[in-house]
């Protein structure tokens, strides 16, 4: 009992550890984030290239890249076509966080709680300007010696689970044509 005891201590200790880790992460990485969205300062392409940088560092581009086509798609294409797909993708994913921060409003990112579950770090926070509110919600995964965000839930709303189902209608419309799909996101 006593090293039963003695083994729970040291795995609450250790997951708190992680936690405080991951939330210092967050914090730093939030305000860089909160930084870029409040820049009235820089040109317009100074600016996106500091969302470049920024969702580059901080997200597990390929992986979500990857993980929107699945498996058989990944399997079946050849490395051109991936290095194409990974190559729109990543601009369509910094074009879209380019677009939805609003560089006109000063923000704010609290973190409210971090839990852990199959080694993935749930970031709950929220996102408020002087008007509105809204819960979000960050899926990390610890890689290396940092961290990279897998998904963004907004509101109950997951951009992974909402491109999923994009990019598999444009794929079942295309008979799983990942050429077809690099066309479609970039006329999006």
């Amino acid at each position: 009992m006593k090293n039963f005891i003695i083994l729970l201590t040291i795995i609450f200790s250790f997951s708190t550890l992680e936690a405080s880790e991951v939330s210092e992460w967050f914090e730093k990485e939030s305000n860089q984030f909160l930084e870029i969205i409040n820049n009235n300062q820089g040109t317009e392409s100074e600016n996106y290239e500091k969302y470049k940088h920024f969702v580059n560092k901080n997200f597990a581009v390929k992986s979500i890249a990857y993980g929107l086509i699945g498996e058989s798609i990944v399997n079946k294409s050849s490395k051109n076509e991936l290095s194409a797909y990974l190559n729109v993708f990543t601009d369509y994913l910094i074009t879209t966080i380019y677009k939805l921060a609003n560089s006109n409003t000063s923000s704010s990112i609290t973190l409210k709680d971090v839990d852990v579950k199959d080694d993935i770090y749930i970031i709950k926070s929220e996102i408020s300007d002087k008007k509105s509110s809204a819960n979000l919600y960050w899926k990390v995964i610890r890689t290396g010696s940092s961290f990279k965000i897998i998904d963004v839930i907004v509101e109950n709303t997951s951009y992974f689970v909402t491109k999923k189902s994009e990019f598999n209608k444009i794929l079942r419309k295309n008979r799983g044509s990942l050429e077809a799909l690099i066309k479609e996101i970039k006329k999006i």
